[in-house]
């Protein structure tokens, strides 16, 4: 289903490291939109704290977990079931997304912030190897991603830790779903989950959905779409979803970190042609959907915003 890329997530990896990574990591977006991260240094136990730690949450009081509620225009914060919709259907899940502005966290739940305070850290460090890698791939300079992404969880950038928990139906019900069908708003986003299954993703070049399997341990990394805009589509956005399994009697788990840019990048595409292993990337009809305003270029900040309110429109 996707390329497989060997990832390591040292401090200061060898640029020898970097270049074959994004020789991979370049083919597998450009085919798929979708590769497969293994040895990436995260651990599984990390995840699964994180997973405890949001089912513990997410059994507080309804009125315990209100005080917690993201309140536009900031995204920090509990989403409850239905409170963003990517279609017309109900969509069951919670969330809990957590961004670098020293946000509110449940102090009800113990261990919450230091299991979330970890694997921010580590989610960040294997994305500026990502971004490194992406950079030396796309015959720019080693830095100049990394340079687009400096604050990453910090003040002016939306970079975004995002814990998911879709709970248990005991039958299918209709008109109900776990997640609709959409592309990340951003750079690119990396996924862990859980072995429960129901994430899909569209081909590139086509309407028919796929089912992702699972492989322990490992992390997705998809396209978003300002990285589909910064590369004239040749890096096309992912279209996914998550549907509800056939045997519903089990929740599911993932965490997502969203990858944005620092809030005042322009974004403007680059004047370049993607080849990867294996001859010249096809290009794809897939629209990225951003926009330019009247005056300038969109802004990283002023693109999130516009696709939150149509997220939140409800």
């Amino acid at each position: 289903m996707c390329f497989l890329v060997i990832a390591g997530t040292e401090r200061c990896p060898q640029k020898g490291v970097v270049k074959q990574v994004a020789s991979k990591l370049l083919r597998a977006l450009s085919e798929k939109g979708l590769a497969l991260l293994v040895n990436h240094g995260i651990p599984e136990c990390k995840m699964k704290a994180a997973y405890r730690a949001l089912d513990t949450f997410c059994e507080l009081p309804d009125e315990t977990r209100a005080k917690y509620e993201r309140v536009s225009p900031d995204n920090h914060g509990y989403v409850k079931p239905d409170a963003e919709k990517f279609s017309d259907e109900m969509e069951l899940r919670h969330a809990f997304n957590v961004t670098g502005c020293e946000g509110n966290l449940p102090e009800e739940v113990q261990g919450f912030r230091p299991a979330l305070d970890e694997l921010a850290r580590d989610f960040k460090q294997l994305s500026t190897m990502l971004l490194a890698a992406l950079s030396v791939g796309l015959e720019q300079s080693y830095d100049f991603l990394l340079s687009k992404h400096a604050h990453i969880l910090g003040p002016g950038n939306e970079s975004t830790l995002r814990l998911l928990y879709y709970p248990p139906l005991g039958t299918p019900v209709q008109g109900l779903t776990r997640c609709g069908a959409h592309c990340d708003y951003g750079t690119f986003t990396l996924l862990a989950q859980d072995c429960e299954g129901g994430l899909e993703i569209q081909t590139l070049h086509g309407e028919r959905w796929g089912r992702v399997g699972h492989l322990p341990g490992a992390i997705l990394v998809n396209t978003g779409e300002l990285l589909a805009h910064w590369t004239n589509g040749q890096l096309p956005a992912l279209r996914h979803r998550v549907v509800m399994p056939e045997h519903c009697g089990r929740g599911r788990h993932s965490i997502a970190f969203f990858v944005h840019p620092d809030d005042d990048v322009a974004i403007e595409p680059l004047d370049i042609k993607i080849t990867a292993a294996g001859g010249d990337c096809q290009e794809t009809t897939t629209p990225c959907r951003l926009q330019k305003k009247k005056r300038g270029v969109l802004s990283a900040y002023q693109h999130l915003q516009r696709r939150f309110r149509e997220t939140y429109a409800s």
